[in-house]
């Protein structure tokens, strides 16, 4: 059975497959559209932990993924957040979603 972290992981890949050439322009970073002031939810990966139900809340769940995740017990050292991590630095400094996935699988 795969945890919520293999779920999001999927989700992620999934998203940037569908939706390659979206970069993410806002100057925040928010996982839940109730953080949103405009209603959206945010970069790939609010819309990854939506899209599993993985409820994220508006206080202090951290300000970047890695953060996130190792606030819901999960190693920082590990390849899937160390990924994920990548992902969001790569989103984060301009690069399409489908390149920020490519370039964190090199």
């Amino acid at each position: 059975m795969k945890d919520k972290l293999d779920l999001l992981v999927a989700e992620v890949r999934k998203i940037a497959a569908k939706r390659p050439l979206v970069a993410y322009e806002h100057d925040d970073c928010y996982y839940d559209a109730e953080q949103a002031t405009d209603g959206s939810v945010g970069c790939i990966f609010g819309q990854g932990l939506t899209a599993i139900g993985w409820k994220i809340t508006a206080s202090g769940d951290g300000r970047t993924i890695s953060g996130l995740l190792e606030n819901h017990g999960y190693d920082v050292k590990d390849d899937r957040v160390l990924w994920c991590q990548k992902v969001q630095w790569e989103q984060d400094g301009g690069e399409c979603w489908g390149d920020s996935v490519r370039l964190s699988d090199d």
